[in-house]
């Protein structure tokens, strides 16, 4: 008969606490294996992409240039006072006229004078005996006044073309000096352009390939610090399974020691 204060039915199956620290360490580990191959692999995935260059590319950027051109005006401006220094505002042709004008009195008289002679002379019935001896004198006069009116002629155009000259010269060298600062001006811009767009793309060149290393070195060494670690949760559940076996085990000791030192006292 069933002893009395005692419920009837199928035995309680005893719990071994030990081995369920042991199925949860398993059970944790096996998750937290999982995680970690994922993490690993993204880990394995940045660093090879970072490995591809292709990912780092840097698109450089082309200085904007500026062209200069003279203007119609400029250019027709700088041409006359260019000429107007070279030839103080007389040409070839000019000096010519100048001359022939300077002479053309003196022509236009004597010419007159011979045909007053030569019509004297036709009226006198072609009877003129000083008049060989008289054009004579009249051409070697004509050709001292000639010469004399020539050379203050020419002394006056010498003076008019060094007068235009002293005056276009220093017009002419400001504004050539004008344009050619301008012109300058415009290639410094250029060449400060250019070298800050090859500043700023040997910049973002390095920044690329620096920023390539450092996600290789960030992938690498989340790798290695990874690698070979237990996850926390496993460590602590493996932890507690071996100190309740090892509790569990002095607890046996020590009953052992307990009942061999009981049966020596009682069979000492």
């Amino acid at each position: 008969m069933p002893r009395a204060g005692v419920a009837r039915g199928r035995p309680i199956k005893k719990v071994d606490p030990i081995a369920q620290l042991y199925d949860r360490a398993n059970s944790e580990y096996d998750m937290q294996r999982a995680d970690y191959g994922d993490i690993m692999r993204r880990f394995k995935d940045l660093y090879d992409s970072s490995s591809n260059a292709g990912n780092y590319r840097f698109n450089p950027v082309t200085a904007a240039q500026s062209s200069y051109n003279k203007s119609a005006d400029t250019t027709a401006a700088l041409a006359s006072l260019r000429d107007l220094s070279e030839t103080g505002g007389l040409s070839g042709a000019d000096q010519q006229n100048l001359r022939a004008r300077g002479m053309s009195p003196i022509r236009a008289q004597y010419a007159t004078a011979q045909r007053d002679m030569d019509r004297q002379r036709r009226l006198n019935g072609g009877y003129s005996p000083n008049f060989g001896a008289v054009t004579s004198r009249m051409a070697r006069d004509q050709s001292s006044l000639i010469a004399d009116q020539m050379d203050k002629v020419n002394a006056n155009i010498a003076q008019m073309v060094q007068s235009g000259k002293l005056s276009a010269a220093p017009n002419y060298a400001s504004a050539a000096q004008a344009e050619s600062e301008l012109a300058h001006r415009v290639g410094m811009s250029n060449t400060a352009a250019r070298n800050d767009a090859n500043m700023f793309n040997a910049k973002g060149m390095i920044d690329a390939r620096m920023q390539q290393r450092g996600d290789r070195m960030q992938a690498a060494t989340g790798m290695t610090q990874l690698y070979g670690t237990t996850p926390a949760r496993t460590a602590q559940s493996q932890n507690n399974a071996l100190q309740n076996a090892e509790f569990q085990n002095l607890v046996k000791q020590q009953k052992k020691n307990t009942g061999v030192g009981v049966m020596r006292t009682m069979y000492g």
